[in-house]
């Protein structure tokens, strides 16, 4: 395959966004739109090693967490970064985070190596899960109240096209046209891995539609906000101010209109 079926299978399978910049020998910068908080991309670079294609961040991923002053020997750190690099078979060499493409399955490796990396970097929220845990234990007291219980599954996944639950949704509805997929939004990594997961989902041509509840919508980055307001049909900002129209929302889309 050469580079121009690479780039191809990469925009096909990722998204149009994403071009190969050539930078030395057999070896290729992957321009994409997906950043840190901050608006640093994800360093993801192709290149050809003995024979064998693979990914690479080159080590800037956990480079670009140390610089936040996190210390990554703590034990919930380091099981974070160890679990994500297991699931999806990344190489962890020293602080460089490398993924061997499997079978010329360039687009697949590329979508698995950044939702990787964008895992990884959660390792920051930490320090906040209690709060985003409490948000997201209303989230699903909500939806249980709101929906009965044979009509809504929670962290849903592709029983099996996703055996690993890789690509979860939240919670998925059922709907008398089709399922409607709900996600709790409580920061910037969590939106995008909503985007990524969503991304998965159109992959695999099963007709669905897309609601998001966030804690707080205007602390979203308006960049990463806008890739996922491409994917996502319907937001609401918060949920304490927005229960009722939530609840009309759902209502309609549980009886067909969504």
């Amino acid at each position: 395959m050469n580079t121009t079926d690479i780039e191809r299978d990469f925009q096909k399978k990722v998204c149009e966004e994403v071009h190969l910049l050539p930078e030395g020998l057999a070896r290729y910068v992957v321009d994409h739109p997906f950043t840190f908080d901050d608006g640093d991309h994800y360093i993801v670079v192709l290149r050809n090693v003995a024979g064998e294609w693979e990914l690479s961040d080159e080590g800037h991923t956990i480079m670009h967490l140390s610089y936040e002053a996190i210390d990554l020997n703590i034990s919930g750190y380091k099981e974070i970064i160890s679990n994500t690099v297991s699931a999806f078979g990344l190489v962890n060499r020293a602080g460089e985070l490398t993924l061997s493409i499997p079978e010329m399955r360039f687009g697949d490796a590329l979508f698995s190596f950044i939702q990787a990396l964008v895992k990884i970097s959660d390792v920051k929220y930490l320090e906040w899960e209690r709060v985003r845990s409490l948000f997201m234990e209303e989230f699903k007291g909500f939806l249980t109240e709101k929906v009965s219980e044979r009509r809504r599954k929670f962290e849903y996944h592709h029983p099996q096209r996703d055996p690993r639950r890789i690509y979860p949704v939240d919670c998925c509805l059922e709907t008398r046209t089709k399922p409607l997929f709900v996600f709790g939004i409580t920061n910037d990594s969590k939106c995008q891995t909503a985007t990524n997961i969503i991304y998965w989902w159109e992959r695999q041509e099963e007709p669905f539609s897309v609601m998001a509840i966030h804690e707080n919508m205007e602390e979203i980055n308006s960049k990463i906000l806008a890739r996922f307001s491409d994917v996502c049909g319907k937001q609401f900002s918060n949920l304490p101010t927005n229960r009722d129209r939530i609840t009309s929302f759902i209502e309609e889309s549980l009886d067909g209109g969504g």
